[in-house]
């Protein structure tokens, strides 16, 4: 799942990625990477009882750091503003090398716009056949 979003002191979009999710004592730990297209910096997210981000430059020296560029603490609050509309579950997937199931732990971006199909299948009348009976079997010319 890679999301964009916008540092409230800058116009410059910046993205992320969630490269792993394990269960920690406290709750979540999420590590991943963010960038803005030519310099990226790791982050480590928990989630508990409060939400906390820490932003991990990649290397220091050179002027690609991410956190050179950015106030780290901006970078530390768009990222905990994105998580925070992030909810996470567990889905079993079959692995077939083991020939086991196993569980890990998804996250689950909340949509920006309402669903497509909002509406349950029964009021949506015009995706019902209209034919009393099978009308294309009587239409035979010889």
């Amino acid at each position: 799942m890679i999301s964009h979003f916008n540092l409230s002191c800058s116009d410059n979009s910046l993205y992320f990625e969630i490269s792993a999710i394990q269960q920690d004592s406290g709750g979540l730990k999420i590590t991943g990477i963010v960038g803005d297209g030519s310099a990226e910096a790791w982050f480590e997210a928990c989630v508990a009882e409060q939400l906390q981000v820490c932003v991990l430059p990649i290397w220091e020296g050179g002027s690609d750091s991410l956190c050179q560029r950015y106030d780290q603490g901006a970078i530390e609050q768009g990222l905990i503003g994105c998580l925070e509309d992030v909810s996470f579950r567990t889905e079993k997937t079959f692995d077939p090398d083991t020939g086991c199931w196993q569980e890990k732990i998804v996250a689950i971006a909340k949509p920006a716009t309402p669903s497509l199909w909002s509406m349950p299948r029964t009021e949506r009348l015009y995706l019902r056949v209209g034919e009393k009976g099978p009308i294309w079997q009587g239409q035979v010319s010889s």
